[in-house]
């Protein structure tokens, strides 16, 4: 049987690859039927060391891909997840959309990366579709890009929130330096926020304390590294936390301050870079807790703000990021996937 859509996932990294197994489902639901294949980076993966040769690796690694796989299926269109995946995928006259969380004009700058710049440019000017995660990556689209969608991976509460919320803020920095694990804790460290805990997921101790001492900050006591836990963990200690706290100095998307949205957390941060989704919904909400600088002192200011802010102020605050993150949730992504994404890309 002819399959409607191919989905080809670069899937480099854990959030990618989740996300495109959602989107998977997504196009399923709406009624078409997909392939998807992942790909596979092999011996050439060990020449990733820096920009613009990592991206080449892993755009000829795709276009070798796809070629194996439109050998075995014919399907009426493709998916290609991610940005880099499209810059050289052969197509073979197939209509094509490209997923992306952000342009590499956006996250790879310079003129060191303008062959990027270029390939880029071209392939999503043949697409027929481009699908950013985010209305941030949407405005830094190439002019020249295919008819744009908005689909953000769908976001929604984890659950019942915790009736009294603990004196606790959660961090999530896998990288500990793109994500600031400095910067957070340094701000913990200078808000002084008496007997308040910070529980910081995605990375472990020893490599955190690695990272703290390379870049001369202090750990305070009252900050634990809970390592990579389940999704259910940190969704959990979200429902539980006063505020989540964010300090990253680039964004390309931000899952974790949109999921702190949507389990009632408080969002405290710094004005990371990128396409960070959730900074014009926390400038909305209470300015006061957007750090002005992407430092310790800033953020130490707007945590502070945040534990100081009263019941009636946090409950508004609350109700108000419930109205925000609507747009995020399974229903409303679905409602785009069936009415405008599948159309377009079957068109005849």
């Amino acid at each position: 049987m002819t399959p409607d859509i191919l989905l080809l996932s670069l899937g480099t990294t854990l959030g990618w690859r989740a996300a495109d197994a959602v989107f998977v489902e997504q196009l399923r639901e709406a009624g078409a039927s997909v392939v998807a294949s992942t790909v596979r980076i092999g011996a050439s993966g060990r020449l990733r060391r820096a920009y613009p040769v990592t991206d080449l690796v892993e755009a000829v690694a795709a276009r070798r891909a796809l070629r194996a796989v439109l050998r075995g299926e014919r399907p009426r269109a493709l998916v290609i997840s991610s940005t880099t995946a499209a810059m050289l995928a052969g197509v073979e006259g197939l209509p094509y959309a490209v997923r992306l969380d952000a342009p590499a004009r956006l996250n790879r700058p310079g003129p060191h990366n303008a062959v990027l710049h270029a390939l880029e440019r071209r392939a999503l000017a043949r697409a027929r579709l481009v699908l950013p995660w985010s209305r941030a990556a949407l405005a830094a689209l190439p002019e020249s890009a295919g008819r744009a969608v908005v689909v953000p991976p769908p976001i929604a509460p984890s659950g019942e929130p915790a009736v009294e919320r603990e004196r606790l803020a959660v961090a999530y920095t896998p990288d500990v330096k793109a994500k600031g694990l400095d910067v957070v804790v340094g701000a913990w460290a200078r808000a002084d926020l008496g007997d308040a805990r910070l529980l910081v997921f995605g990375v472990d101790r020893d490599r955190a304390l690695a990272h703290l001492h390379r870049t001369g900050t202090s750990l305070p006591g009252d900050v634990e590294f809970r390592g990579k836990t389940p999704p259910a963990d940190f969704r959990d200690a979200l429902r539980r936390a006063h505020a989540y706290v964010g300090g990253a100095r680039w964004e390309d998307y931000g899952m974790a301050p949109l999921e702190a949205l949507a389990d009632g957390a408080l969002l405290v941060t710094v004005p990371s870079g990128g396409p960070f989704e959730a900074l014009a919904q926390a400038r909305e909400l209470a300015p006061e807790l957007v750090a002005g600088a992407v430092e310790p002192e800033s953020l130490a200011v707007a945590l502070r703000a945040a534990f100081d802010m009263s019941g009636e102020q946090v409950a508004r605050y609350r109700a108000r990021a419930a109205e925000l993150v609507e747009p995020y949730g399974a229903e409303a992504v679905q409602r785009t996937v069936r009415d405008k994404v599948l159309p377009a890309l079957l068109a005849a």
